[in-house]
């Protein structure tokens, strides 16, 4: 026999050698196992028939009995080493022919279609496995102690193999002629991810029970079917992109990726974590720029396209579309459903980082500064139809201030406050613009108001001034409800501000007790009137039906002391009414003496000041007497 130096052990190792080898045999199964499965089936039937575990413990079994019979015949049984030498050969070819048999299964992993074909698949995995560990039981041997085909690798054969077979599935993947886009980029990105989604939903339901929990093979095809998109999308990503493919890609990196590994089939069996980003920060960065720039111009483009549409319908004298009788405005659906939109889109497009969507809500303020101008023009030159005009946005402006209201989050802190102070001046610009001239039309009614004829017949008067208003409140029928109830509103305080300025202003005095009665009695009326009227016509203003009912308690009392403490519980109520309107109402006594003013004015100034430093912390009460200008 010829001594081959590659394969043979000395002498002087041979009982270290033989007590490692022991540890060799079969590591899953036991001897008498073995035996049994030799007598039924050879190596090759077992293969035929793929009982690859089987087959693989006959060449390992038959490894460790060459390995040692060769090193027990060194010296006497040289023609038997001879015999197994020519074996040794037959099983480096039993050994290649088990692992072609057991690749072309792993080929077909995800093809599977029935039990049998799993379990042909459990064969092949349990193989590698087996081989794997005996490739471990080997490694404590030198390069000539072992055999020559140790270690075989299998396992990385086996990793190797699914790389391939994932690439070319992505590669072949088909293009799919039913989806509608122009997008030759877009149709091969679906592509992919299509095959991506199927073939892991694959290796979820038949694939990952053939192999042992830890060796998380679903985490193994998740990582190469990820890296294989990652290369797509990169090499797609260095080419210059016209705003939609940026749009499409930046699409499937942030949102329909992500969606199709949280399908709840595939979520609970990767973990996402261990998968790097898709786009690298360096080139997400300039795609992100280039889609918030362009959809910046779009927001921006579109807005002022709707406004300009407003405004040529103003200018032509055309009246806002009547819908249910309510005057319509289209901005106040097209402006937030457009914006909202657009914000939606991209934040789905860029991810959950809300930060980089507030960079396109900021076109909100650019719109609405354009807005203010457009308004001021409408309620400056006062066509026939500014009116109509004005009510129909008006129900654009409210709408437009609670969606901003409502999705604070979207906005930067510094633009929500600007946009809420554009549309709040538009508003308040609105309501001026209507009470503004009805209060020019009850002018000369409202000059009656404290007057000796008012006195003689306060209801008359009241019910004149009631009257009159009604002619105008009649035409907010056409304001949308909430508009309406909010200009009532003002409307209301705005009336009563004036019903008490011209109390105040009117040279009038009550110079006895008895008139002073007559007089409070009068307030008292005209109280209930003005109240019932106005929150009968939408005013929810029901905190001023108090303020002429308190002025008039003022009037009926006749002691210092308590007209002092009165007034005290009047600015803890209303802390803007002034000293100088205290004076101006209780002028209106001409028998309280000067000295009694004069002390009840300073403890006026006193009661303020207490009163001021209590409600620090607290919100300011409701303002009424800042309407009530006297000089």
């Amino acid at each position: 026999m010829t001594n081959k130096s590659s394969s043979a052990i000395p002498v002087a190792n041979y009982p270290k050698i033989k007590q490692k080898l022991g540890k060799l045999i079969f590591p899953k199964k036991n001897l008498k196992q073995r035996v049994n499965i030799t007598e039924v089936r050879t190596f090759h039937q077992n293969l035929q028939v793929r009982h690859f575990v089987d087959a693989g413990n006959q060449l390992i079994h038959r490894e460790h009995r060459l390995f040692v019979l060769k090193q027990e015949g060194i010296e006497s049984r040289k023609k038997l080493i001879e015999e197994e030498d020519d074996s040794e050969a037959k099983l480096a070819k039993d050994y290649e022919d088990l692992l072609k048999s057991v690749m072309e299964t792993l080929e077909n992993s995800l093809d599977l279609h029935s039990v049998e074909e799993q379990e042909e698949l459990k064969e092949a995995v349990q193989a590698i496995l087996n081989e794997e560990e005996q490739d471990i039981q080997w490694e404590g041997f030198k390069e000539t102690e072992r055999p020559p085909w140790r270690p075989r690798r299998c396992k990385q054969k086996h990793d190797a193999l699914l790389e391939r077979l994932v690439q070319s599935r992505m590669h072949e993947a088909q293009l799919n002629s039913s989806v509608e886009t122009h997008s030759a980029l877009h149709k091969s990105i679906i592509s992919k991810a299509k095959q991506l989604k199927e073939d892991l939903l694959k290796v979820v339901t038949w694939v990952k029970s053939c192999y042992p929990e830890q060796e998380n093979v679903c985490q193994l095809y998740a990582t190469l079917y990820h890296k294989t998109f990652i290369d797509e999308l990169r090499a797609v990503a260095k080419f210059e992109l016209c705003d939609d493919d940026c749009f499409d890609l930046l699409r499937w990196v942030n949102f329909h990726y992500p969606s199709i590994l949280n399908d709840s089939r595939i979520k609970d069996a990767i973990d996402q974590t261990q998968l790097e980003p898709l786009l690298t920060k360096d080139t997400i960065g300039p795609l992100e720029e280039q889609f918030l720039t362009s959809k910046e111009n779009n927001l921006s483009t579109w807005l002022h396209r709707a406004l300009d549409e407003e405004e040529t319908a103003w200018k032509t004298g055309k009246l806002p579309e009547l819908r249910d009788q309510i005057y319509f405005c289209p901005l106040k659906i097209d402006v937030i459903q457009f914006f909202h939109g657009m914000v939606t889109s991209v934040q789905e497009v860029l991810g959950a980082d809300e930060t980089k969507a507030q960079r396109v809500t900021s076109q909100m303020s650019n719109f609405l500064t354009a807005y203010k101008t457009f308004h001021q023009k409408v309620i400056k030159e006062k066509q026939t139809n500014s009116e109509a005009v004005v009510m129909a946005n008006l129900s654009c402006i409210m709408h437009v201030r609670d969606y901003i209201i409502n999705n604070a989050h979207l906005f930067p802190e510094d633009v929500k406050i600007n946009c809420l102070s554009l549309l709040n001046v538009m508003r308040d610009n609105s309501h001026v613009f209507f009470t503004s001239n009805i209060h020019k039309d009850l002018k000369e009614l409202y000059k009656k108001l404290g007057s000796s004829k008012w006195l003689k017949d306060s209801e008359g008067v009241c019910e004149e001034l009631l009257a009159r208003l009604d002619v105008h409140i009649q035409k907010f029928n056409h304001l949308e409800e909430k508009c309406c109830q909010e200009l009532l509103g003002v409307l209301h305080k705005e009336f009563l501000a004036e019903y008490v300025r011209k109390m105040m202003k009117n040279k009038i005095r009550f110079a006895d007790q008895e008139k002073q009665q007559k007089a409070s009695e009068a307030l008292c009326q005209n109280n209930d009137s003005i109240h019932t009227r106005l929150t009968a016509a939408g005013s929810n203003m029901d905190w001023l039906k108090d303020i002429l009912l308190k002025l008039a308690g003022l009037l009926m009392l006749q002691d210092p002391d308590s007209i002092k403490l009165e007034l005290v519980n009047l600015l803890r109520d209303y802390p803007d009414c002034s000293k100088r309107h205290v004076s101006a109402w209780l002028s209106l006594k001409s028998n309280l003496s000067a000295s009694d003013l004069k002390m009840i004015l300073k403890c006026v100034t006193f009661s303020q000041d207490q009163i001021k430093e209590e409600q620090e912390s607290l919100q300011c009460n409701q303002s009424f007497f800042s309407l009530v200008r006297i000089k």
